[in-house]
Formats: structure tokens, sequence, C-alpha cells
């Protein structure tokens, strides 16, 4: 198996002197002694026509890893530059799962003529996986595993376990008892096989109070699943608990990552689209696309202030200020509301099991910090317009200082309760409509509180110094 001990820096700065020579040779020999892994870091690196040489030049698991390895905007490429018969000598070094994540990657049409290259043998098992969503138990899950007869013996199971071929055998944590209709019976650890007599009943060696995932479960369910029991692998059942796959740890590893990251590109405003290419114009179009509707918003909030203004006359003045520190606090209190319930339904946290008990805890979380901070703003609102620093000698009738600091502070509480609440409920509702809740922590939340902070502002002012 290919290997390496050298770190990244010296394996690119060795690939690149090499790349510089006309010889194959010498390139071949170095690229054989890498992994996998530190071959996809080269590959995303290198520039697009190094490599296609590259990928000549690997032997073909070596390549097949790797480009399952590469950055998305990188595979693309990669992909793009092979044809479909090179796709599918890539798909047959692959496990399942890993082969329709290529084969999800690109066109429809495309990936239909790629799958007609394979083996009717790889077809009948890469198949039936693309009928799955690939965010799903199903779309993650590998449809190979070891099953043996539910009334089998240990001798069955070994004879079974004999025959696959060293790759295989890493990835096989257990073996599964399956029943004549290929339903799930039990689950038998492998050291159990190996103590056991050959004549000894599998079924006196299975566990039977199973854990398993339902096909269609989506991928973060799974992998909370996994957390909660501390399991190197689950077994996928469909709707009559036939089993039809497995999944393992490093899949629910991946399934962290990607989920991980999904999350924070919409924290951010953003989502993973922007890296499946290199164009810069994709990705600012995809930005824009959240972007937008957040300078609609604020246009919104503009259009509060002009509408407030002469009610307030002169005050409009003296009260802008303040303005921005409290639509500030608003939005920053929504998205740390936000922040924590969505992360506690990512995780399946108890807390957020219902949206009850959710607001019980957030509520008066927000009640305290608005008191607090209104208390605060309040008076310090006070002290400087107590100070002086505004020149209104031009305003007919100017408000107490205090009364001016009550609708400050007022303004404040009120703004981030209304913040933290809302902040509390969209992830729910975006839950109930399928739409991920982690856009409850994005800029779209933000502007909403913003706005709403600075509406809420001017109507307790015009209320409380103009009523």
């Amino acid at each position: 198996m290919p290997h390496s001990t050298t770190n990244g820096d010296e394996i690119l700065r060795r690939l690149r002197a090499l790349l510089g020579s006309k010889d194959d040779g010498p390139l071949r020999a170095f690229l054989a002694d890498l992994h996998a892994a530190d071959v996809a870091d080269c590959l995303e690196q290198v520039e697009p026509e190094d490599r296609s040489r590259i990928l000549f030049l690997l032997p073909p698991r070596t390549t097949a890893e790797a480009i399952v390895q590469l950055e998305e905007a990188v595979r693309s490429d990669v992909l793009d530059d092979l044809t479909d018969r090179e796709v599918s000598d890539v798909l047959k070094e692959l496990p399942a799962d890993d082969a329709v994540d290529v084969l999800d990657e690109l066109d429809e049409d495309v990936a239909d003529k790629v799958v007609e290259h394979l083996s009717p043998e790889q077809k009948a098992v890469v198949e039936p996986l693309r009928q799955y969503e690939e965010d799903t138990a199903g779309g993650i899950m590998n449809p190979k595993f070891v099953r043996v007869p539910a009334e089998g013996a240990v001798a069955d199971a070994v004879s079974v376990i004999r025959r696959l071929n060293p790759d295989e055998v890493e990835d096989r944590f257990f073996t599964y008892c399956v029943d004549a209709e290929g339903k799930l019976r039990g689950v038998v650890h492998p050291m159990h096989l190996i103590t056991a007599t050959p004549e000894t009943p599998i079924r006196d060696l299975a566990l039977h109070d199973l854990i398993t995932v339902h096909v269609n479960d989506d991928q973060e369910a799974v992998k909370n699943k996994f957390e909660k029991y501390d399991v190197l692998a689950l077994p996928v059942v469909d709707d009559d608990q036939r089993m039809v796959g497995v999944i393992t740890h490093d899949d629910v590893l991946e399934v962290a990552e990607e989920e991980a990251e999904e999350d924070m590109f919409l924290m951010a405003g953003t989502d993973a689209e922007e890296l499946a290419s290199a164009s810069i114009v994709h990705a600012a179009s995809v930005r824009a696309r959240w972007l937008l509707p957040c300078l609609a918003g604020t246009l919104v909030s503009t259009t509060v202030m002009f509408i407030v203004e002469p009610k307030l006359g002169a005050l409009f003045l003296l009260l802008i200020p303040f303005n921005s520190g409290i639509a500030a606090m608003g939005g920053n209190a929504g998205v740390q509301t936000s922040t924590i319930i969505v992360r506690a339904l990512a995780t399946g946290d108890a807390f957020a099991s219902s949206i009850s008990r959710a607001f019980a805890r957030e509520f008066r979380i927000a009640l305290l910090v608005g008191i607090i901070t209104g208390l605060l703003s309040g008076f310090g609102a006070y002290v400087i317009v107590q100070s002086g620093v505004f020149d209104l000698t031009h305003a007919s009738v100017i408000p107490p200082s205090p009364q001016i600091g009550l609708a400050v502070g007022l303004s404040m509480t009120l703004g981030i309760l209304v913040a933290s609440t809302l902040a509390m409920t969209l992830p729910f509702l975006f839950l109930r409509l399928k739409i991920d809740p982690a856009i409850a922590t994005g800029p779209l939340i933000t502007t909403l509180n913003d706005g709403l902070s600075a509406t809420i502002y001017m109507l307790t002012a015009i209320y409380l110094l103009k009523g």
C-alpha cells in the first residue's frame, strides 16, 4: 500500500521538481510511494495541466482514492477532464457508496453513460444506491456486508469471511444474521466467531437487541445515533426490516464534517455550492443570492426612519445616534439564541426536543440579558445627553435626560426580547418546513433583528417622548 512519512511541503516541492523533468520514470516511482491523501493535497496545488499527467501515472486504486478526497471544485475539474470510460475505471476501484458520490457530482446524462461502462455486477451494486437522496442513510451506506443465515453455524460465517478479499476485510466490523427474506435477526462480533467452536449455532452468539437506522433517515440523524450509542457500525434496514446496507464510523466522520461545513456556510450567508466551481463570478452570484434580501431588509429599516422623522422633529437628531447600538444588540442577541437552538437541534439535545421547553429557557435568559443591557444603556444615554455633547439649541422642546434614558433602555430590553423570541422560533419553523435551521443564524435573521430593533426603538421613543 502506498505510504508517506514526509511532510506535505516537502512532498509538493519534490513533486514539482519531478514535474519539471520530461522523464516519467522517477515521477511514477515517487507517486507510487505516496498515500492517496497526499496525492489529493498535491493535485489541489499543482497547475491543471500537471494534474492529468499525475493521474495518468498513478496506480488505479490510488487515483480513485485521491479523487474522492479532493475539494469539490477541484474534483469537478478533474472529472470534467476524464472520459466516460476513465471515470468508470475510477468507480471500479471505489466502494459502492463512494462511487455513487462521484456519480452524484456529474450531470445525470453523463453519469448514465459512465454507468454503462461498468460491469453487470458493478451496475447491480451501484444502481440501487442512486435511488436514495445523497444526504440519507441510503445515500451514505455501503451495500456490501457480511451476511449469514440466522439458522447457520459459526463454520458458515467463517467460510463467508474467508472468501473476502483483503480490502473488504478492513471495513467489515460485524457479521449480520438474516433470515430467508433478508430481514435482520442479529449481529455477531468477529471475536465471538474466532473463540466459538465451528458447530456453534450463530443464534447463540448473536446480539438480538439491535440498533438500526432506516434507509430514508437523514444523515444528521444517523450521525446523532452513532454518537448516542457509541458504535462502530450501524445496519441499514428498509420498511420491511430487510437489511440493505451498513454505515461505518468513517462514513459518519465524513457526514459530521460535511454537516459542520454546511452549517458554517449557512451561518455566513452562503453555501457549499460556492466551492463547486473555481469561477469568482459563480461565487459572487451565490453570495449575492443571500445578501440581496438583506439589502432589502436594510432599506425597510431606512424607510421606517423616514416615516418617524417628521413625528419626532428635532428629537430625531438626538435619538438616531443610539439606534445603531440598539439594532446591533438586538441582532447579536438573536444570533446567540438561534445558534444555541440550531446546535441543539443538530445534536439532538434534549432541551430542544420541544419548542415550549426551549422557549421557557431562552426567554428567561433573554429577559435577564435585556434588563441588564437596558439598564446600562439607559444610564449611558442619560449621562451622554446630560453631559451636553449634543447641540440642540435649535430644538424648541427637549425632554428631560431621564426620559431619553428610559426610551433607550426600554427599547434595548424590548429589542433583545423580540429578537431572541424570533431567533428561537424560526429554527423550529424551518425544521417543520424541511429547511435547514442553520439559515436562522445567517445574515437573514441578523437583518430582520436589526430592523425590528430599530423599529421598536423609534415607536417607543414616539410613545414616551411625544405621546
